[in-house]
């Protein structure tokens, strides 16, 4: 009676968290758009610290789950977190405290962006999260992608092995030192604890080159589609949807001397628009034409310019006093 007394205790202290109050965030996606987005929240995030997430899809793929909070209200890769997606079913737990330290503050929304298009969130919490939504989220984050780490501006490297949002190292490091005097004290004798830390390094090392080769082939299946394609295929693949038609129809119709604005969130990376109209140069005080294409509630178009040329329905040029729509 005391063991199984003691074993609800120790439970119970475990779930704790769980108890605590969460939040059902229902996701709702437009025909248009490829991401699907929460209505707006007010979650403390220094309290809720893990997202549960149900998702069915037809294909496995990757997807980025987003979010904006007080301090920056804007949806961007900073405040974002990569995770799989297998086909079919599944649950996905998230730290989100512990991945990114862009969750904090009050969160006022959540996006997330499928690399698939045929894809459902059926129910998706915000829970203050306990040591057993901890392991599961570790484990997924482990075996899960790994993506790319820019650091200034043009080098791209390989994100190092993380867990729990420091460098899996310091476990290891841990786990060695402590297990070898464990078994130090156990054997007493050096040659054999050797061996069996040599063993236990084995171990570790064999489990991070599994991580590193499943990471790779993640990244080969993402990127087979790029397999044969054109060099313009290939870009219109690279973006989503109709973006980089839609900068080929901006490139038609602004001069090479052209200097513009932009109006596009920076969920579609809009540093590519900057990059594509090239040698066209983007300015804030200076432009004569703005780029929209899907723009939020937030990105406001002064009175000064006027619709210039229609690309489709919230994708389209603006001209300062220009009323020319064709």
């Amino acid at each position: 009676m005391l063991k199984r007394n003691l074993f609800a205790f120790i439970c119970l202290c475990f779930a704790l968290p769980c108890l605590a109050a969460e939040i059902t965030v229902p996701f709702t996606k437009q025909p248009t758009l490829p991401y699907l987005i929460s209505p707006q929240l007010s979650a403390d995030a220094s309290e809720l610290s893990t997202f549960i997430l149900n998702i069915k899809a037809t294909q496995t793929g990757i997807a980025r789950l987003m979010w904006a909070n007080h301090y920056d209200p804007q949806f961007n890769q900073q405040k974002s977190i990569m995770f799989r997606v297998k086909k079919g079913d599944h649950n996905y737990y998230i730290n989100l405290g512990n991945q990114n330290p862009n969750w904090i503050g009050w969160i006022k929304g959540l996006l997330v962006y499928p690399e698939a298009d045929q894809v459902e969130v059926k129910n998706a919490r915000l829970v203050p999260g306990n040591v057993f939504t901890n392991i599961i989220s570790g484990w997924q984050e482990f075996w899960g992608p790994k993506g790319r780490d820019i650091i200034g501006s043009t080098i791209n490297t390989i994100q190092p092995v993380n867990l729990f949002g420091q460098s899996i190292f310091v476990y290891i490091y841990w786990l060695i030192g402590l297990a070898g005097l464990f078994f130090f004290a156990l054997k007493r004798d050096f040659n054999q604890t050797g061996k069996f830390v040599f063993l236990l390094i084995g171990l570790f090392w064999f489990f991070l080159e599994a991580s590193s080769l499943y990471n790779n082939w993640l990244a080969v299946k993402s990127d087979w589609k790029y397999v044969g394609q054109s060099y313009r295929d290939k870009l219109v693949l690279a973006n989503t949807g109709d973006f980089y038609p839609f900068i080929e129809f901006c490139a038609a119709n602004l001069p090479l001397s052209a200097k513009f604005d932009l109006r596009i969130p920076p969920i579609y990376n809009d540093i590519k628009a900057r990059y594509y109209l090239i040698p066209r140069q983007e300015t804030s005080t200076e432009a004569e034409f703005i780029v929209v294409y899907d723009p939020g509630a937030d990105q406001k178009i002064p009175g000064k310019f006027k619709l210039f040329k229609t690309f489709r329905k919230n994708a389209y040029l603006m001209k300062k006093g220009s009323n020319d729509n064709h």
